[in-house]
């Protein structure tokens, strides 16, 4: 049970700390969607914005922007909100940065093993 506490503090910890600092950061406006779309599959990226890990992999999905476009709605839950935290919960995200595919419903479909996964990893994940 200890190694359990061990991933869900630091998260806590960064949603209760990191918010106040970042509350008014600017969320990417060109992936981030605000509601999912009915037809497209998503992809969620768990991500904590000041981890040089997550940031690593924010610049690889923003890279691959023009590919994902019409093909994948790509929606970020950050540590820093603390709105988002109940979504690390929901699915079980204890390490990041996280990748899932979901269908447009919010079912999972399949994850990426957690840590920086390259644009070719990434558009492995959508094919069947």
């Amino acid at each position: 049970m200890k190694l359990a506490w061990s991933f869900r503090l630091p998260l806590l910890a960064l949603a209760a700390f990191g918010s106040m600092a970042l509350a008014d950061a600017p969320r990417p406006a060109a992936t981030t969607a605000s509601r999912p779309s009915a037809a497209l599959p998503r992809l969620v990226f768990f991500m904590n914005p000041n981890g040089a890990p997550c940031q690593m992999q924010d610049r690889i999905l923003q890279d691959m922007g023009p590919d994902l476009k019409g093909k994948v709605e790509v929606v970020y839950y950050k540590t820093t909100v603390p709105a988002d935290i109940a979504k690390f919960q929901q699915y079980g995200i204890r390490s990041l940065p996280t990748l899932v595919v979901t269908d447009a419903s919010g079912k999972e479909i399949r994850r990426a093993t957690p840590g920086i996964q390259s644009a070719t990893q990434v558009r492995q994940l959508f094919q069947p």
